[in-house]
């Protein structure tokens, strides 16, 4: 040992030890546990035939508003025809439409003249009179582009009639389809409908009045029907 190192003691190392970093083991991950699936309940026969019917009723009264709107725009439009020209259903020589309706429908179904012409007596005129009538009302209904006296007539014709839904067709559902369609094709470009009837059809207000008078009484009778027929016009 040397003097200095007797006095101060022997240098030691200056570099501090290096500590050694102990790493702790990490902790093991827990994984949440997954939540079960709920178990999905199986619908049964009476559940299924409730949601089907359920459905079907909703389409049909889907299909009904449809048909109850268009029927009310119909009506609202008729009713400001009517009220802009009121001549329309006047009386022609003391005979209303309904009149003539009730008429028409006796020349159609009485074949024997003579019986004819015992109806029409009854009813105040000759045939010479229903002959003047029945040109009048047909000439307004050519001016009427609403169909309001169609309507009354319809209506009245119905009536007199005893339209029931199994009575023969007048035409067939397809062709009444088609020419509704062409009506309303025809109502939109503002083209003379009872013109076109004629020109196309070879038909006048009055026929179509009768064919609606059968068809409407069907479609009220069967919605799915109805709603054929609407899918048919729009083609």
């Amino acid at each position: 040992m040397g003097f200095f190192d007797f006095l101060f003691g022997s240098k030691k190392d200056e570099t501090p030890e290096k500590t050694e970093t102990v790493e702790k083991p990490e902790a093991p991950k827990v994984e949440a546990a997954a939540e079960p699936k709920p178990e999905k309940v199986k619908e049964t026969d009476e559940e299924k035939e409730a949601r089907k019917a359920a459905k079907k009723e909703a389409e049909r009264q889907y299909t009904q508003d449809l048909v109850d709107k268009a029927h009310a725009d119909v009506q609202a439009k008729q009713a400001q025809a009517l009220a802009a020209d009121p001549s329309l259903t006047e009386p022609f020589e003391g005979v209303t439409c309904e009149g003539w309706a009730q008429a028409a429908s006796t020349m159609i179904s009485v074949q024997d003249l003579e019986k004819q012409t015992q109806a029409l007596a009854q009813m105040g005129m000759d045939r010479a009179k229903y002959d003047r009538v029945n040109a009048e009302f047909t000439a307004r209904m050519q001016r009427d582009m609403t169909g309001a006296l169609a309507t009354i007539y319809g209506n009245a014709f119905a009536k007199a009639q005893s339209v029931q839904a199994d009575g023969p067709e007048p035409v067939s559902f397809e062709k009444y389809g088609e020419i509704a369609g062409a009506q309303a094709a025809w109502g939109e470009t503002g083209a003379d409908v009872n013109m076109k009837l004629k020109e196309v059809f070879d038909l006048t207000a009055l026929d179509i009045s009768n064919y609606g008078s059968y068809w409407m009484t069907k479609f009220m009778a069967d919605y799915q029907l109805a709603e054929k027929h609407a899918k048919l016009m729009e083609k």
